[in-house]
Protein backbone atom coordinates (compact mmCIF):
# COMPACT_ATOMS: atom_id res chain seq x y z
CA UNK A 1 0.00 0.00 0.00
CA UNK A 2 1.26 3.45 -0.86
CA UNK A 3 0.18 6.38 1.30
CA UNK A 4 -0.98 9.55 -0.41
CA UNK A 5 0.87 12.71 0.51
CA UNK A 6 0.39 16.20 -0.83
CA UNK A 7 4.10 16.82 -0.49
CA UNK A 8 5.31 14.23 -3.02
CA UNK A 9 8.90 15.36 -2.93
CA UNK A 10 10.08 16.23 0.56
CA UNK A 11 13.59 17.05 -0.68
CA UNK A 12 13.02 20.82 -0.50
CA UNK A 13 11.64 20.70 3.04
CA UNK A 14 14.40 18.40 4.27
CA UNK A 15 17.01 20.68 2.69
CA UNK A 16 15.47 23.78 4.35
CA UNK A 17 15.55 22.09 7.76
CA UNK A 18 19.04 20.59 7.41
CA UNK A 19 20.58 23.82 6.10
CA UNK A 20 18.82 25.98 8.71
CA UNK A 21 18.58 23.95 11.92
CA UNK A 22 18.55 27.11 14.04
CA UNK A 23 15.33 28.43 12.46
CA UNK A 24 11.96 27.77 14.05
CA UNK A 25 9.45 25.73 12.05
CA UNK A 26 6.06 27.42 11.75
CA UNK A 27 3.05 25.71 10.21
CA UNK A 28 0.12 27.86 9.13
CA UNK A 29 -3.17 26.09 8.47
CA UNK A 30 -6.00 27.59 6.44
CA UNK A 31 -9.63 27.11 7.43
CA UNK A 32 -10.22 24.83 4.43
CA UNK A 33 -7.69 22.35 5.86
CA UNK A 34 -10.25 20.89 8.28
CA UNK A 35 -13.77 19.72 7.44
CA UNK A 36 -14.88 19.30 11.09
CA UNK A 37 -15.64 15.59 10.45
CA UNK A 38 -12.56 14.13 12.17
CA UNK A 39 -10.11 15.28 14.83
CA UNK A 40 -7.22 15.14 12.35
CA UNK A 41 -7.31 15.18 8.57
CA UNK A 42 -4.76 15.02 5.78
CA UNK A 43 -4.49 18.41 4.09
CA UNK A 44 -2.63 19.80 1.10
CA UNK A 45 0.74 21.44 1.70
CA UNK A 46 0.82 24.62 -0.40
CA UNK A 47 4.41 25.71 0.16
CA UNK A 48 7.48 25.50 2.35
CA UNK A 49 10.03 28.32 2.40
CA UNK A 50 12.09 30.59 4.60
CA UNK A 51 10.27 33.82 5.37
CA UNK A 52 11.04 36.85 7.49
CA UNK A 53 8.12 37.39 9.89
CA UNK A 54 7.08 39.65 12.71
CA UNK A 55 4.09 39.65 15.03
CA UNK A 56 1.27 42.10 14.35
CA UNK A 57 -1.38 41.89 17.05
CA UNK A 58 -1.80 38.14 17.53
CA UNK A 59 -0.66 37.17 14.03
CA UNK A 60 2.58 36.48 12.21
CA UNK A 61 2.95 38.61 9.08
CA UNK A 62 5.67 39.06 6.48
CA UNK A 63 7.13 42.46 5.62
CA UNK A 64 4.70 43.15 2.78
CA UNK A 65 1.62 42.39 4.88
CA UNK A 66 3.09 44.32 7.83
CA UNK A 67 3.61 47.35 5.60
CA UNK A 68 -0.02 47.17 4.44
CA UNK A 69 -1.29 46.92 8.04
CA UNK A 70 0.86 49.83 9.22
CA UNK A 71 -0.14 51.96 6.22
CA UNK A 72 -3.82 51.25 6.94
CA UNK A 73 -3.33 52.19 10.60
CA UNK A 74 -1.45 55.37 9.75
CA UNK A 75 -3.98 56.30 7.08
CA UNK A 76 -6.61 56.54 9.83
CA UNK A 77 -4.35 58.60 12.12
CA UNK A 78 -4.85 62.39 12.13
CA UNK A 79 -1.10 62.91 12.45
CA UNK A 80 -0.55 61.62 8.90
CA UNK A 81 -3.69 62.92 7.14
CA UNK A 82 -2.09 66.00 5.58
CA UNK A 83 1.11 64.38 4.33
CA UNK A 84 1.85 64.08 0.64
CA UNK A 85 1.89 60.54 -0.74
CA UNK A 86 5.69 60.66 -0.83
CA UNK A 87 5.99 61.82 2.78
CA UNK A 88 3.38 59.30 3.90
CA UNK A 89 5.32 56.48 2.20
CA UNK A 90 8.51 57.65 3.94
CA UNK A 91 6.75 57.68 7.31
CA UNK A 92 5.49 54.13 6.71
CA UNK A 93 9.00 52.98 5.71
CA UNK A 94 10.43 54.57 8.89
CA UNK A 95 7.97 52.66 11.07
CA UNK A 96 8.74 49.41 9.28
CA UNK A 97 12.50 49.98 9.56
CA UNK A 98 12.18 49.88 13.36
CA UNK A 99 10.38 46.52 13.35
CA UNK A 100 12.30 43.30 13.96
CA UNK A 101 11.69 40.45 11.55
CA UNK A 102 12.85 36.90 12.25
CA UNK A 103 13.48 34.19 9.71
CA UNK A 104 11.56 30.94 10.05
CA UNK A 105 10.87 27.88 7.97
CA UNK A 106 7.21 28.36 7.08
CA UNK A 107 4.84 25.68 5.83
CA UNK A 108 1.40 26.68 4.54
CA UNK A 109 -1.27 23.96 4.71
CA UNK A 110 -4.78 24.05 3.34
Amino acid sequence: MSLYTSLEDTTKLRKLILENPELPLLIFVGEEAWSDNFLYELAEVNSASIKALTVYGDYYVDEEEFEEKIADEMNNDEEYKNLSDEDFDKAVKNKIANEEFENAIVIYVG
